[in-house]
């Protein structure tokens, strides 16, 4: 019943979101992030406890305001997600910014297909959701499936309704060799924790956190590109991704070319969320496992 209520809020919130300007929508989901963090205290206390050891040369009011801006980032997403049925083509194309969108349009041409990477950064909704439009072919986005059924539901349904295909994580690997001999993207966010019994512990923000593989595995196995982008909300209240290969020189489809590709994509979204902190999603327990833990417990989880 818990569930149900919830989604029913979430349901009114997007109604009342549709009808509201961009800067009344950010202004209403900044008020939502201030009540989730004041109503969360064991995430407000994770949260606060990863920034303070993943950027240790900030100071504790640096800290404090990196937190808030985080929560603030998750109600103005919630809420521009909700509003997205409502856009209409000029104002999606006036809200999101894609540059080299060009790397993604010639991997497509080619015939090879993409690998679209991306981290639950500003609002990673409207990245999937925006692209799709300017490259003329749905994404094919792999998604996690929501504890709560009935909100599940709800925000699938925005998700694909330009056309986008959303492949549940348990049958991606399966998935992604239709998606890439049709010279298709394959969209997926990689920066939560991953399974430490089958994915590598690496470095993140110094600490070591196991990272997926999948992303590396894939783009060696079947020659594709990996293409991260990272959604970017602007002062005015617009995104913009700016895309970039990840360089795959020197790398052969074998363990350790997987690791490096892996570390070396890492890298770029560590170094942006180091510049833009206040808009990753601090809230997740990314260092939950222990090296030692899974050495102990291959099918930890």
């Amino acid at each position: 019943m818990a569930q149900w209520l919830l989604t029913q809020i979430l349901a009114a919130i997007g109604i009342l979101s549709r009808r509201l300007t961009r800067r009344s929508r950010q202004y209403l989901g900044r008020r939502i992030g201030d009540l989730l963090m004041l109503l969360s205290a064991g995430r407000r206390r994770i949260t606060r406890e990863n920034i303070a050891r993943a950027l240790p040369q900030t100071s504790p009011a640096e800290q404090a305001r990196i937190a808030r801006d985080s929560y603030r980032n998750l109600g103005i997403t919630l809420v521009e997600l909700t509003a997205f049925p409502a856009l209409s083509d000029t104002e999606l194309d006036d809200l999101i910014q894609f540059n080299n969108i060009e790397l993604i349009e010639a991997a497509c041409a080619a015939g090879r297909g993409v690998i679209l990477l991306s981290a639950h950064f500003g609002n990673w909704e409207l990245s999937a959701y925006g692209v799709s439009r300017l490259i003329g072919r749905p994404l094919n986005v792999i998604v996690k499936h929501q504890r709560n059924p009935y909100a599940d539901r709800l925000l699938n349904r925005i998700r694909a309704e330009r056309g986008n295909v959303l492949i549940p994580m348990d049958r991606a690997a399966r998935e992604a060799v239709r998606v890439f001999r049709g010279g298709g993207v394959l969209a997926l966010l990689a920066d939560q924790s991953a399974r430490p019994g089958s994915d590598p512990f690496l470095e993140v923000f110094g600490r070591p956190a196991p990272v997926y593989r999948a992303p590396a595995a894939l783009a060696l196995r079947f020659g594709v590109p990996i293409v991260m982008g990272l959604c970017t909300r602007r002062d005015d209240g617009r995104y913009v991704v700016d895309l970039q290969t990840i360089d795959t020189d020197g790398l052969s489809n074998d363990e350790a070319g997987i690791l490096e590709l892996t570390r070396r994509h890492v890298a770029v979204m560590e170094a942006h969320i180091r510049e833009y902190p206040g808009q990753w999603v601090w809230q997740h327990r990314r260092w939950k496992h222990k090296v030692a833990a899974a050495a102990q417990s291959p099918t930890a989880s």
